[in-house]
C-alpha cells in the first residue's frame, strides 16, 4: 500500500527532526550554562532551522491527505524561512527571539495541531483506537 508507506516514512522523518530538536535543546542549554555565548547562539539559530525542517515535514505529512489544507502551512513555512534566513544573516539574536514568539511559534502549533488531525483521523478510520502517534509527546515519568 503506498500510502501507508508514504506515512511511515513521514512519520519516521518527523520523529528523527523531533529527536534533532531535543539534541540541540539540549546543547544549546549546556553551552548557556558553560557560559560558551557564542555556542549557544549558534545552536539556536541550529534550533530554528531544524524548527523550520519539522514544520515543513508536518506540512508534508498533512498533504498525503489535505493538500488544502497543507498548501496554508507551506505558504507560511515559505514566508517562516525567508525571513529566518534576513535574521540569521543580521545575527540579530533580539530580533530572532521576538520573530519565534509572534511567527514561528504559532506556526509549528498550527502545523502540529493539523498532523495530529491527520493522524488521528486515519487511525479511526482503520478502527483503531487514537492511541499517541510516531512523534506524540512522551509523558514525563
Amino acid at each position: 500500500m503506498p500510502i501507508r508507506s508514504q506515512f511511515r516514512s513521514a512519520e519516521n522523518q518527523i520523529v528523527r527532526l523531533k529527536s534533532d530538536l531535543d539534541r540541540i535543546s539540549r546543547n544549546r542549554l549546556v553551552a548557556y550554562r558553560q557560559g560558551r555565548i557564542e555556542e549557544a547562539t549558534k545552536q539556536s539559530f541550529r534550533l530554528l532551522e531544524t524548527e523550520l525542517k519539522n514544520v515543513e515535514a508536518l506540512a508534508s505529512y498533512v498533504k498525503t491527505i489535505s493538500p488544502a489544507a497543507a498548501r496554508e502551512i507551506i505558504g507560511h513555512h515559505l514566508e517562516a524561512s525567508r525571513r529566518f534566513k534576513d535574521l540569521r544573516i543580521a545575527g540579530d539574536v533580539a530580533s530572532l527571539q521576538s520573530w519565534l514568539k509572534e511567527d514561528l511559534a504559532p506556526l509549528v502549533n498550527k502545523s502540529e495541531q493539523a498532523a495530529h488531525l491527520v493522524a488521528t483521523s486515519v487511525r479511526l478510520e482503520k478502527g483503531k483506537k487514537a492511541r499517541p502517534f510516531a512523534w506524540g509527546m512522551r509523558k514525563e515519568r
